[in-house]
């Protein structure tokens, strides 16, 4: 564990027992930080649907678009050593493409990272089809293809993350991959963290389990909007050096860069959504699912408190048991002014 381990850490197994039981889950893991460190976790269920493997703690889960909360991570700190812009537009980023969308030129990296550029979502697997396999590629084919909105109105875009990547690939003059385990994984030492579907766990989609070796592969293209795999504990470190700097303290980013980052503009920040959770407010908050896992967090900075919760299921079902344990967990462990 890489977090400061508290005297006494709460085991709270049970409440991922009873979830996954309630639920028909095959797994559930949990892990609630606050600044400081680690403060409850807790992890029930097997590592595949049908199996008597027990998941274990450090086990890892695929993340999905949790991943993009790191993306915008390494864009933020290229920002701070002034390698990037949040104001860098498209046009200007990829200045050598003469024939992209005009629509697109004037985007900026912050409004890629709010979902505010008016590309297609790229959610669905007939918009690739036809589609490069090369990340750049398929940034430059999806850049001729119609904005779906006006730029500055709300649309979440995947392609808008495999986007602000290849910006900042262009900035560093390294891989996403390479940034995110130079940035990300090193330096808080996340040993569970990897690239697409976790070996040990199994995810679990139109009832039956899907074998991480399997054709259905997300791919290079989308990476960066959502094919991580890590345990709960290694994301909610991750998480806590985000809540750290909301509270006054840099880590990988500065308090500023933070404040900036989780601050609502239409209906997300940068790289995080933002929203009211009960009586905390504002909550950072995601959720991730390649429709074989379910990942959802919350961070609240004003009760110093956060919650990862994992599931190796991917349906409707697993999404509400995901988010009602979230919503628990973070009533109960929030911390009062």
């Amino acid at each position: 564990m890489h977090a400061l381990l508290l005297a006494a850490v709460l085991n709270i197994s049970d409440v991922a027992k009873d979830a996954i039981a309630k639920n028909h889950l095959p797994a559930m893991s949990i892990t609630v930080m606050n600044a400081d460190g680690l403060v409850a976790q807790g992890v029930a269920g097997v590592r595949k649907m049908g199996s008597r493997a027990r998941v274990k703690q450090d086990d890892a889960f695929h993340i999905g678009s949790c991943t993009k909360p790191i993306t915008a991570t390494i864009v933020a700190q290229l920002v701070e050593e002034k390698k990037l812009a949040f104001d860098t537009t498209i046009g200007a980023a990829f200045s050598d493409w003469n024939d992209i969308r005009p629509e697109y030129k004037d985007v900026t990296v912050a409004e890629l990272l709010s979902h505010e550029s008016g590309l297609p979502a790229f959610d669905d697997d007939a918009d690739f089809k036809g589609m490069p396999a090369d990340r750049t590629a398929f940034v430059h084919e999806a850049l001729k293809r119609a904005p779906v909105v006006k730029r500055g109105e709300y649309k979440y875009s995947n392609a808008g993350f495999s986007t602000v990547a290849v910006i900042a690939e262009r900035a560093s003059g390294m891989s996403w991959e390479r940034l995110v385990e130079t940035r990300i994984f090193a330096p808080l030492h996340l040993r569970t963290a990897g690239f697409g579907w976790p070996r040990e766990v199994w995810g679990f989609a139109e009832g039956k389990p899907v074998d991480p070796k399997g054709a259905y592969q997300l791919g290079k293209t989308i990476a960066p909007a959502g094919d991580i795999h890590m345990s709960s504990g290694d994301l909610a470190e991750f998480l806590r050096a985000h809540l750290r700097a909301l509270r006054g303290t840099k880590t990988l980013i500065t308090p500023q860069t933070a404040t900036l980052m989780h601050t609502r503009r239409l209906r997300s920040g940068l790289g995080f959504g933002v929203q009211k959770i009960g009586d905390l407010e504002p909550v950072s908050v995601y959720s991730g699912s390649a429709d074989t896992f379910v990942t959802v967090f919350a961070v609240a900075p004003s009760a110093n408190v956060l919650v990862v919760v994992d599931t190796n299921a991917g349906d409707e079902n697993a999404q509400k048991a995901a988010g009602a344990t979230l919503k628990a967990l973070l009533a109960r462990f929030a911390s009062k002014p």
